[in-house]
């Protein structure tokens, strides 16, 4: 028989999320309409899974219940002998796509209204949500692993980036677009590129706007593995079962590897403030090239004759399964 948990959220503004635990110990979590998780007690693994409405991107109501979701698996999880959480696994519930990233419409009206408030506000946000998932969502020893089974853009790239382990399906691209507009991965990315490789192929990946493939990224050491489209789940399990008998020794790693490389949530917000400065000396040229892109993802996942090109499958490189 399933029964709701409760879950101490004292003192906080955030709409409570629906969670449902069931015989055995799995629980389902619905953070949102557009986020949503379910913990596998076996092998103590947290799924989530984000489906924005029409455009896949972060809204600030996404990223709020992003937040929000964050502080109740750190309630839900906080005592590890009555609720082990070993691995928090993001996916999306979108084809194709993992997110592509800002919410370019948004961003426009602001640029245009010259609101600094809710610029900062909006990106403020945006790191917030991303710094706690760099950090484990406040659970001890929790390993976040980003599997990527769609293209991911802009601040989509940088949630994976945030993660400890990043898995991408064959048929992936990522990209930072930024530049083409004028602007730069201001949620993160260079942070977290820098952490993962060098000042070389963080400046490559953010400065030349294009699409890099999932072999290409694996190459330069931005993701830690490609396995066949389709693969990514059961990839995503295996590397939970291949640490099963050394749990201590990884989890330790992971919290000596973030202090040997460190992104902290201060750095992120001097980061946010030059970011909002540049959104807003952003010149006709960067403002026409935002709206063309606007429209590009407004054809493509708002359009109902899109969703059917949007959903359809990548083609598969042939070259081996590098993971």
């Amino acid at each position: 028989m399933t029964h709701l948990v409760a879950v101490n959220t004292a003192n906080r503004n955030d709409t409570a999320a629906s969670i449902l635990a069931h015989p055995g110990g799995a629980i389902d979590f619905t953070f949102s309409g557009e986020l949503e998780g379910h913990y596998h007690p076996a092998d103590q693994i947290l799924w989530t899974r984000s489906t924005p409405r029409g455009i896949p991107c972060f809204s600030l109501d996404l990223l709020r219940a992003m937040t929000q979701s964050s502080r109740v698996i750190e309630d839900c999880f906080r005592d590890p002998l009555q609720r082990p959480l070993r691995y928090i696994i993001l996916r999306s519930g979108v084809p194709g796509v993992f997110s592509v990233g800002g919410d370019l419409g948004y961003f426009h009206k602001l640029i245009v209204a010259r609101d600094r408030t809710r610029l900062t506000e909006y990106a403020q946000a945006a790191v917030e949500a991303i710094h706690r998932n760099y950090v484990g969502h406040g659970v001890p020893g929790a390993t976040t692993i980003a599997l990527l089974e769609g293209d991911a853009l802009g601040g989509g790239f940088e949630q994976a980036l945030s993660c400890d382990i990043v898995i991408a399906e064959r048929h992936v691209k990522a990209a930072f677009p930024e530049v083409l507009f004028d602007m730069f991965p201001g949620m993160g990315g260079l942070s977290f590129l820098a952490r993962r490789t060098n000042r070389r192929i963080a400046n490559e990946l953010t400065r030349s706007g294009r699409a890099y493939s999932a072999l290409e990224l694996f190459d330069l050491g931005v993701v830690d593995a490609v396995v066949d489209t389709g693969a990514g789940v059961g990839a995503a399990q295996a590397i939970v079962r291949q640490r099963t008998h050394q749990p201590q020794a990884h989890r330790a790693m992971d919290a000596v590897d973030r202090m040997l490389r460190p992104v902290t949530l201060a750095e992120l917000h001097d980061v946010v403030a030059l970011w909002v400065d540049a959104a807003l000396r952003l010149s006709e040229r960067g403002r026409q090239w935002m709206r063309r892109l606007h429209a590009q993802q407004l054809a493509q996942f708002v359009t109902p004759a899109s969703h059917t090109a949007a959903a359809a499958p990548h083609a598969v490189s042939s070259r081996q399964n590098r993971a």
